[in-house]
């Protein structure tokens, strides 16, 4: 498979390709339905729009979209079609989840019930997102922006084990992951450099499959060879990052939305950990990001049956 360098090749399918169902958790929300809509008619994703029929209905005859390509599922509120919508996917009805206009809580707690959820005991709920930066040569995959607050050791060991997964099936085989700190050098006074430099270690020995991965690396040795000549850092990823796991949240996030603000990203996102592809957006996230993360669901689906 050729390497998917931008967020629109994310939305080129192969005719014949398996095409996966989308069930939209209270698919009232009108850039949901947009997002959707656009990407059946693209006949790379099948939808269900579980939620209230009459807004939808309303939403669908508004902006003149064809009803025929938005089957509705009807639940009279927005915790319910959660509960519907994962129970769907969990059935195999379908295979994608995407969240609509519910509140995360309500979305996170169908997902994660230990009895009817789409969380297998030993995963780890984690948030992949692919940033398209016009700057950098290829797409750039970051974790975690949005879920873990501070992860531990062993779960960035299965956060790269995601991060894996979501390169496969963007064409990435052995990507470069870089474990983003405040500087190269290991220090005491710096948890994230010491835990780094164990995963690193890690790495080198080939404990860690599939991957390439070093650190502690700055952000900018990470991304750029210059930077990298200058410092006289030798790095097999040395500016060429396909990966870049952050220590917390904050750090995460803020490049995330830095990357959105001042860099004109455009970007996509898939949670992790769960038996079938999730898709968890918010509200900020524009038609175009939502109608790629659909994208970046259905390549995660496909791969997942491929398997």
């Amino acid at each position: 498979m050729e390497q998917i360098k931008t967020l629109e090749g994310l939305a080129g399918f192969p005719s014949g390709a398996f095409i996966p169902t989308v069930a939209v958790a209270a698919g009232q929300d009108e850039d949901t339905i947009l997002a959707v809509h656009r990407a059946v008619s693209k006949k790379f994703v099948k939808a269900v729009l579980v939620g209230d029929e009459e807004v939808i209905k309303r939403i669908v005859h508004e902006r003149e979209l064809d009803p025929d390509d938005l089957p509705i599922e009807h639940c009279k509120t927005p915790a319910e079609a959660a509960t519907k919508a994962v129970s769907l996917v969990r059935s195999g009805e379908a295979d994608i989840l995407m969240k609509g206009l519910v509140r995360s809580d309500d979305y996170l707690k169908a997902i994660l019930n230990k009895n009817t959820g789409l969380l297998d005991k030993g995963e780890l709920l984690s948030h992949m997102a692919v940033v398209g930066i016009p700057q950098y040569p290829r797409l750039l995959l970051i974790t975690d922006a949005a879920i873990i607050p501070l992860p531990s050791l062993e779960q960035k060991l299965k956060m790269i084990s995601y991060a894996v997964q979501v390169a496969a099936a963007m064409g990435v085989e052995n990507p470069k992951v870089a474990l983003v700190s405040a500087s190269e050098a290991v220090s005491p006074k710096v948890a994230s450099s010491v835990e780094t430099a164990v995963l690193a270690t890690m790495g080198h020995r080939k404990q860690i499959p599939h991957a390439i991965v070093d650190g502690p690396l700055a952000l900018d040795v990470a991304l750029s060879p210059e930077h990298c000549t200058k410092k006289g850092l030798e790095s097999e990823i040395c500016g060429d990052a396909d990966v870049l796991l952050f220590p917390n949240i904050e750090s995460a996030n803020t490049f995330y939305k830095c990357c959105t603000i001042f860099a004109g990203a455009k970007m996509a996102g898939v949670v992790m950990g769960t038996r079938s592809p999730v898709v968890l957006t918010s509200r900020a996230d524009t038609e175009d990001s939502k109608f790629y993360s659909i994208a970046l669901a259905a390549r995660m689906a496909i791969k997942q049956r491929e398997a």
